[in-house]
């Protein structure tokens, strides 16, 4: 029997860069002219107030990530597509979550995390590794 050995560490990862990532990408959107910087949050000057709301707001997301991860695992599907279904949850939650939230720059917010996922999703690799279980 084949039994999928999970590499949690791949949602750990995802999930943390994620985090840390959005502010970045958050601040450079904001120097692009057409986003008007002058009304763009500076996510970076408060990184770790931000990093502790982002960490608790993104704990809903993370869950249903967690249970598709694992869903996922146990299909034999190619990598490729893991990865987009994956890449999609973190997404749509932060789009969800900070349209939820509201305010002015929530959809500003959404992006800059939305593209830190897509970046992060696509640096790290996702394996599902089989293993061989001998029954007896």
């Amino acid at each position: 029997m084949k039994t999928q050995n999970i590499d949690w560490s791949y949602l750990f990862k995802h999930w943390i860069f994620s985090l840390l990532l959005g502010p970045v990408i958050s601040q450079i959107i904001a120097f692009i002219p057409v986003f008007y910087p002058s009304q763009a949050i500076g996510l970076l000057e408060i990184f770790p107030v931000v990093f502790i709301v982002s960490l608790v707001f993104s704990i809903p997301t993370y869950i249903i990530y967690a249970l598709v991860f694992d869903y996922i695992s146990t299909k034999d599907l190619p990598i490729l597509l893991s990865k987009t279904i994956l890449n999609s949850i973190p997404i749509i939650g932060v789009f969800i979550t900070t349209a939820f939230i509201g305010g002015t720059l929530w959809y500003f917010i959404a992006v800059s995390y939305s593209i830190s996922s897509i970046i992060i999703g696509v640096i790290f690799n996702l394996n599902f590794q089989e293993e061989e279980e001998n029954v007896q």
